[in-house]
């Protein structure tokens, strides 16, 4: 005998209730994540219109210096949040303490930004590339978080995942720890594509964005592999 998939849901839930991964009570929506924590998340108001840096002015119509100064791989960068608590729990915990139902709750908040605002009159990209991680940070952690993200994004919004053309082919020390120049020649020749992405329009996804560089050698690889748009989606951005 059959069961309607819509009592096998209601099972589940009854089961397996939603539970808030901020303030741990019952959650009151369909994620694992409140309503009055959602609300006090720290969403990304003021920002550059080509890279998303965050930005002190309350003008929305701004390009940051960088930007203007130098020309970016990318066409667009997206962010949700500012990188401060507790966003910042949030992933450094999905990161390092495999707290994946972090990467679940974050990838459907980026997918209804995605559609409700981000590409509200405009097409999607056609498909998703995580950034990859090395294979010795992959064996590491278990898991490539920005693939972890990857996955409700696709499922909600119907646009596949290619977690298998690029490759991370350098073993880079943690950003981080890195003056400016340094973390541009760690970034170096990091990444190999194993395909040509001609005419494709292309969304690069990652957890946070600080200076950018990684993000900007991996979109040059990308672009002379023939992609014509690169976005760039991301849960958050540093002051």
């Amino acid at each position: 005998m059959k069961i309607n998939s819509h009592y096998l849901k209601k099972i589940a839930l009854w089961l397996y209730p939603y539970v808030c991964i901020l303030c741990k009570q019952p959650s009151n929506q369909n994620r694992d994540l409140c309503k009055q924590c959602q609300q006090e998340l720290p969403l990304l108001k003021h920002f550059c219109l080509k890279c998303a840096a965050p930005l002190t002015t309350c003008n929305n119509e701004m390009i940051c210096g960088i930007c203007l100064h130098h020309s970016q791989p990318f066409n667009i960068a997206y962010a949700l949040y500012l990188y401060q608590a507790p966003i910042t729990k949030l992933i450094l915990s999905l990161k390092f303490s495999r707290s994946l139902v972090n990467a679940h709750v974050l990838g459907g908040l980026l997918a209804e930004m995605i559609k409700t605002t981000w590409y509200k009159d405009k097409p999607f990209p056609s498909i998703i590339i995580p950034v990859p991680l090395h294979p010795k940070r992959l064996k590491e952690r278990g898991f490539n978080q920005a693939l972890e993200l990857a996955r409700p994004i696709s499922r909600l919004l119907k646009i596949p995942i290619d977690a298998l053309s690029c490759k991370r082919i350098k073993h880079t020390a943690a950003q981080a720890t890195l003056s400016s120049i340094e973390r541009q020649k760690n970034v170096k020749n990091s990444f190999k594509i194993l395909k040509q992405f001609t005419t494709q329009h292309i969304a690069v996804l990652d957890d946070v964005i600080t200076t950018g560089h990684t993000i900007r050698e991996f979109c040059d690889a990308l672009k002379r592999h023939g992609a014509k748009t690169i976005d760039v989606w991301c849960c958050a951005r540093p002051k």
